[in-house]
């Protein structure tokens, strides 16, 4: 049987494919996912073994790599024996686990910036790692009204924390920082602007009730234990977000869709309610949902988990059945373009009972009364939630062996815990978390030093070289002399400022999509007002019904002008690191560097920027132009803020003594301030691109010529460190200590990132 190699190592972000002792990611097709996260590219890797490289639908893989990651490979082949009548096996060899790779990475950074290198004590590589390792991790929780969303967070904190009353009301952002260990909650309140108005103090569900009912109070930030999520450092954050049917704050409806589509793929749980599915809160969002998981392959979809609440409402003696309820949740979704989500079914109200009387806390009576139901989910089979949900094969064997347990302790009450369904969403989101978010976290921290580290490799063996090879050191330096001359001759600059002035990005394609959603939106608005005349209370009706696809749509197409913006920036700004990868290696070839026993590029690499190096100076110095706004919010654009959902459209008296209204004339009343005000922001969004555009350039231009001063003076020092000069033999021997230093250092970042 055929057999091909894969070993992916996920904190390196880095493939090897090996067949009959070919490297395929070196050649081929396969060479594009070298360096490409697993998940990204892992439903391609089929397809292309079997019809581009093998030939053959009977092989077997071998693979070296995480169990996360070798569950997904087996779900990818399965998938493929099962539908394409293919026969592949897989063989695990298993990754070597370290338990706390980040703080070992922390313990290196420190070990740099007391060691022997100038260049690795530089204050720049720890402000990138900390900004690396500080990063927040996002759980945006999102639910419809009556979802019982608050229940569900209070089942996963294990108390009773966030007010379940009235949730349809609540207009708050709710964000709670996960602190290890920490007792009880503090919390402090924010306005719209971000100013703390409430210091933070501890804080208790009837606080945040009142907190709900202050129009001041826009977030609330809370600190506090999330027991049973693993933390892995990563500052996490549950966000409570108030749902699709809040009307009450836009800016809360677009925070809304901004996680949906964030390119840094924070998890989204969407909570519903298993006793009433078809709503029109939900249409818009699970719309956005679907483009999302539309792209960026299997990570896009394993961040949306689809909790179905309140599964104990159904009796099974009455011939109500789970599965068939999560197949109407699965058609539902499928209707909104969703298809093949994450669904887990849960009973929220049990969990959260049990926990909080496994803890001692005070049950109501009600509470009580749930907590004496609870031999349903241990006697009746179809209420063993955990058969229904998609965890992986060994998140389930984890849990199945906490319900044996249980079992064996006579501890019935922790075996319907787990049998609740909540523990098991609990586990899914430690799963992305391992999967995904610190990996992540660990490949953005290696980049931070990594390519000095490299460089100083290399110095070190040019040393070395030095040493025994006067024709290499003279090479070196007469290269050295001439690169200082090229760049002093700014030629090859002027050339590189051009090119960078005459850089182009089309951005019509994304435009023409915003507007095509535009377009089908109010068509559908059209559709509502079909006949020609409307009686008063139905037109009432169908102004307000049309009022929430209008708000939705106002925050779907303002978030998608924001990312085409952000995708506009970040693809200028790879442009702008390609053309100056090229005008190194240009003045490198100019030098004839070529010629020596290194690869020259190497030298300087460390030089050049990475994209989001490049984004952050450039946002930081046009903040800091304007003044007044917090650096931190990256959502500031300059077109006009939506203005146009006026209560006007509901309450107009003019057809109060009239028993019809004229359809067409109120539909044309209503549509065109709306389709005025989605021109002009479309309009407002393409001049802040022409003018973001010249400004990134203007930026990128002047770092060209900072970039300019750095590789001269790279060119100094490597020249001196090549001239024939007696502190050489004393570098040589210093070099020796240093040499052992940094050998020592990258063994131990190896060792760290090992799998």
């Amino acid at each position: 049987m055929t057999k091909i190699f894969i070993k992916y190592n996920p904190y390196k972000v880095e493939t090897n494919i090996t067949f009959e002792d070919r490297e395929l990611t070196n050649e081929s097709i396969m060479s594009q996912f070298k360096y490409e996260r697993f998940q990204v590219w892992i439903e391609q890797l089929v397809p292309i073994l079997a019809n581009e490289v093998l030939n053959d639908a009977v092989f077997k893989i071998i693979f070296h790599g995480t169990t996360p990651d070798y569950e997904d490979l087996v779900e990818v082949c399965q998938y493929h024996n099962d539908v394409d009548g293919m026969d592949i096996t897989i063989e695990h060899v298993k990754a070597k686990e370290t338990e706390d790779k980040i703080s070992e990475l922390e313990k290196l950074v420190q070990h740099m910036q007391e060691g022997l290198f100038e260049e690795l004590r530089d204050k720049k590589i720890q402000r990138n790692f900390d900004k690396a390792i500080n990063s927040e991790f996002e759980i945006a929780v999102i639910a419809t009204m009556s979802s019982g969303k608050s229940t569900l967070i209070n089942s996963i904190l294990g108390t009773e924390l966030m007010p379940s009353k009235n949730e349809a009301c609540t207009a708050t952002i709710a964000q709670i920082k996960n602190v290890d260990g920490f007792e009880g909650f503090v919390g402090a309140c924010y306005d719209k602007e971000e100013n703390e108005i409430i210091p933070e103090q501890p804080i208790t569900s009837e606080d945040i009730a009142v907190y709900n009912e202050n129009e001041n109070v826009s977030l609330i930030k809370m600190a506090g234990d999330i027991p049973n999520i693993h933390s892995h450092k990563m500052n996490l954050v549950l966000v409570d977000t108030p749902g699709p049917n809040n009307s009450m704050n836009s800016a809360h409806r677009d925070h809304t869709y901004r996680v949906i589509k964030n390119d840094s793929k924070p998890m989204v749980l969407y909570v519903l309610n298993g006793t009433q599915l078809h709503t029109d809160d939900d249409k818009a969002l699970l719309t956005a949902v679907a483009e999302q998981m539309r792209v960026g392959g299997k990570q896009s979809k394993d961040r949306f988990i689809f909790a179905v609440n309140k599964v104990d409402n159904f009796d099974p003696e009455k011939g109500e059945d789970v599965g068939g309820v999560l197949k109407n949740v699965e058609m539902y979704l499928r209707d909104h373009g969703i298809m093949d989500p994450n669904i887990y079914p849960v009973s929220a109200e049990l969990a959260k009972v049990i926990r909080k009387h496994q803890s001692g806390s005070r049950l109501t009576r009600v509470q009580r009364k749930v907590l004496q139901n609870y031999d349903l989910f241990t006697e009746e089979p179809s209420m063993h939630l955990n058969q229904y949900n998609p965890l992986s094969p060994s998140a389930k064997k984890q849990i199945q062996l906490k319900i044996d347990e249980a079992r064996s302790k006579d501890d019935e009450y922790t075996e319907a815990l787990y049998h609740s369904g909540v523990p098991a969403i609990e586990a899914a989101i430690n799963e992305y978390l391992e999967k995904y978010a610190v990996t992540s976290k660990i490949s953005n921290a290696l980049y931070s030093f990594q390519k000095i580290i490299e460089e100083q490799q290399m110095v070190q063996s040019l040393i070395e070289e030095f040493s025994h090879n006067q024709d290499e050191r003279q090479k070196m330096n007469e290269q050295m002399k001439r690169l200082k001359e090229i760049i002093q001759n700014g030629e090859k600059g002027t050339e590189l400022k051009e090119k960078v002035l005459n850089l182009r990005v089309d951005v019509k394609k994304d435009i023409v999509k915003v507007q095509a959603k535009i377009q089908t939106q109010l068509t559908d608005i059209s559709i509502e007002f079909g006949e020609s005349q409307i009686k008063k209370e139905e037109a009432a009706e169908k102004i307000t019904k049309c009022r929430k696809i209008v708000e939705t749509l106002q925050s779907d197409v303002l978030t998608d002008l924001e990312q085409t913006i952000k995708n506009y920036i970040i693809s200028h700004a790879r442009k702008f690191i390609e053309e100056y990868k090229s005008y190194v290696a240009e003045l490198v070839d100019m030098t004839t560097m070529e010629d020596l026993k290194f690869d020259p590029f190497k030298l300087f690499a460390s030089s050049i920027p990475n994209v989001n190096e490049i984004i952050s100076s450039h946002v930081y110095l046009k903040n800091e132009v304007v003044g007044t706004e917090k650096v931190k919010n990256e959502n500031r654009k300059v077109y006009k803020p939506w203005t146009l959902f006026q209560k006007k459209f509901i309450e107009k008296e003019i057809y109060a003594d009239v028993e019809y209204v004229n359809a067409e004339d109120l539909l044309e009343e209503f549509i065109a301030p709306i389709k005025q005000h989605l021109e002009e922001n479309i309009d407002g969004a393409i001049e802040h691109l022409k003018k973001e555009n010249q400004e990134l350039k203007n930026f990128f231009i002047k770092e060209v010529e900072k970039l300019e001063e750095i590789l001269k003076e790279k060119a100094e020092k490597y020249e001196k460190m090549s001239q024939d000069t007696e502190d050489l033999s004393a570098k040589i021997e210093q070099n020796k200590v240093k040499q052992e230093w940094l050998k020592n250092l990258i063994t131990r970042i190896e060792q760290v990132l090992d799998i």
